[in-house]
């Protein structure tokens, strides 16, 4: 059972702060409560708890080099890069969908694999060359889980966590322990900034 996301991200902020403090001092400050109701309001959605205590500690990173949080090499968006992002992808991939169409795929339980992009899906992290994670806020009981995004496959992939406390815990973890994620372990580089190899 995975940790909540605020002892988890303590840990990783912890962690950083001895092993990669290049990294470490990349992290933003905490999101605005504005920005959170707004966000909210944009995907007429709640934002899981989670993802809340996350961006609450910290929300986002500055530059995608030193900030590649996530493995295998993705980097917090900040509040922008979360709605230009959603935009951006929205503008491209929904344009031209049939309402419809977009209904059916919106009446399918969070975590089914998509071909397109989705106005409840939530980007929170890039990794500078058109791959996204995003929350997938869709009902169901995948609700929040963690999946990704590739410019060219798309969403077509299964769930890579099930929550963001779940991607937390696991990156936690993999710190602390040197354990691999998904065939990739944390390496610290020359500017002491965190990689995954």
């Amino acid at each position: 059972m995975p940790s909540d996301a605020g002892s988890s991200w303590r840990q990783v902020v912890s962690w950083l702060g001895v092993h990669a403090p290049g990294t470490a001092a990349c992290l933003r400050p905490p999101v605005r409560r504005a920005d959170l109701d707004f966000v909210s309001a944009l995907l007429n959605r709640p934002l899981p708890p989670d993802l809340v205590a996350w961006w609450r500690m910290s929300c986002g990173v500055t530059g995608h080099v030193g900030g590649r949080l996530i493995p295998p090499g993705y980097a917090p968006h900040d509040i922008d890069g979360v709605v230009d992002t959603r935009e951006s992808l929205l503008e491209t991939w929904m344009e031209g969908v049939p309402e419809d169409d977009i209904a059916a795929l919106l009446a399918q339980p969070a975590g089914t694999p998509v071909a397109g992009w989705l106005p409840v899906w939530l980007p929170v992290a890039g990794d500078g060359g058109g791959g996204e994670l995003f929350v997938d806020l869709r009902s169901g009981p995948l609700n929040g889980c963690v999946m990704r995004w590739d410019k060219v496959e798309t969403a077509e992939f299964d769930p890579l966590w099930p929550s963001v406390s779940a991607m937390l815990s696991d990156i936690a973890d993999a710190l602390e322990r040197g354990v691999e994620i998904d065939g990739v372990r944390a390496v610290v580089v020359e500017d002491r900034t965190l990689d995954w190899h």
